[in-house]
Formats: C-alpha cells, structure tokens, sequence
C-alpha cells in the first residue's frame, strides 16, 4: 500500500512538471509573436474621404505582426496616388480594399470620369437611342431639333449637331420590349461630356428633342454640318 502511495506522489509530480513545461512553451511563443514585427503603412495625418493620397499623407511604421490587419498596405508605393474612398484617423492603416483608383470606378462612375468632363444622362426609346445598339464604352454625336425664328419670326424647327465624339459611361437599365423579342432596350444613355457640352444637352433636351448618332470605332474625328433647313 505505501509503494502505491509512493507511485502517486511520484506521478503527480511527474505531471505537475509537463504541465510547467507545456505552460512555459506556450509563454514563450506568446511572447516571441509579441516580440514580431511587421511593417504597414498608416495615415499621418487626417484624409478626407475622396481625396487623392500624396506621400506626406502616409508612413511606413512597424507593429507587432498579430496587429497588422491581412489586407493592409505594406509599402508606400500601394498606397500614393490612389484615392481614400472612406475618411481616414492619424495612425489608421491603410486598407487597400478601402482605395480607389482613377480610371477604375470600383462601382463608382465618379471614378471612371477624365479630369475637366461631367457625366450627364439623357432620356432615349428605340429610335432616338439607334434601336438599343448603343453599348458602354462606345462614342456618340449629339443632335438636337430646336424651334428657331426666322426672318419673319414664325417658328421653324431645326435640326442641329450640338455635340460629337462624346464617350459613352453607360446605358440605363435595360427593359424587355412589348413584343417579347429577345433584344433589350434601355431609357437612358449616360454621356460625358464637357460642362459646355452639358449645358447644351441640357436645354435641347428641355427645350426640344434629342437623338444620339453612333459613331464607328476609331472615328474620334469632329465634322462641321450646317442646320437643317
């Protein structure tokens, strides 16, 4: 009975030190991650959302490795030039699902617009829209028939060229025709256009009616046309 007592006592301790060891392992690696450094790239100052990140915006730190977040930025060279879609805090990481880029609208057709045009949407059907071909990407001319005066101030209707070569963003949604075929159309185009351009759209297409031409591919050259009539 005393050996079995003995055999015990011998086994708890035996126990008790695996259990040390295994506990101060465990410590150990704790303290090594800890000890881990990586490098991520945070604000260093407060960035406005929508604002096109310069470098004395960001820096380079270095934290425990466990802190760094999976999809942050690790180098400057990911983060200058882009665009801060969200308001970023003083030492905030720089999260590069949360940047933007120009030229690549990431959802965002504000992105997708060149410096100096606007986007601007006009209503189209089957005819003024040519028939639902027009597609994202393709490039238009814009006519307008306008009521005008003549020299004996009675109304004359006219049909003028107000704007050519202008790039189409997108097409509305899509609606299936009456007829059930199996072509879509759409109710409006989305154009850019310069502020000018836009202005001249817009009060044709308060004060008359609009028609959009399509253009070949690769013709990006201007005409100039006379009213008709």
């Amino acid at each position: 009975m005393k050996k079995v007592y003995i055999l015990a006592a011998i086994m708890a301790v035996v126990v008790g030190i695996a259990v040390y060891l295994f506990a101060s392992s465990l410590e150990h690696e704790a303290r090594a991650g800890a000890d881990e450094k990586g490098q991520a790239v945070v604000a260093a100052k407060e960035i406005p959302a929508n604002t096109q990140i310069a470098g004395d915006m960001v820096k380079t730190v270095q934290l425990p490795a466990g802190s760094i977040n999976a999809v942050a930025a690790t180098e400057l060279s990911q983060v200058v030039g882009k665009i801060a879609r969200y308001p970023l805090l003083p030492g905030e990481q720089i999260l590069l699902p949360r940047l933007a880029e120009k030229g690549n609208e990431g959802g965002a057709l504000s992105y997708a617009l060149e410096e100096g045009y606007r986007a601007i949407s006009v209503a189209v059907n089957d005819v003024t829209g040519v028939s639902g071909y027009i597609n994202r990407g393709d490039r238009v001319d814009v006519v307008a028939t306008l009521v005008a005066y003549d020299a004996t101030k009675k109304n004359q209707p006219v049909s003028t060229l107000i704007a050519q070569n202008l790039l189409v963003l997108e097409t509305g949604t899509k609606w299936k025709k009456p007829t059930d075929s199996a072509s879509d159309g759409y109710a409006t185009v989305t154009l850019a256009a310069t502020p000018q351009e836009a202005l001249k759209i817009n009060y044709a297409a308060t004060n008359g009616k609009l028609g959009l031409v399509l253009r070949p591919v690769l013709d990006n050259a201007k005409v100039t046309t006379k009213n008709y009539p």
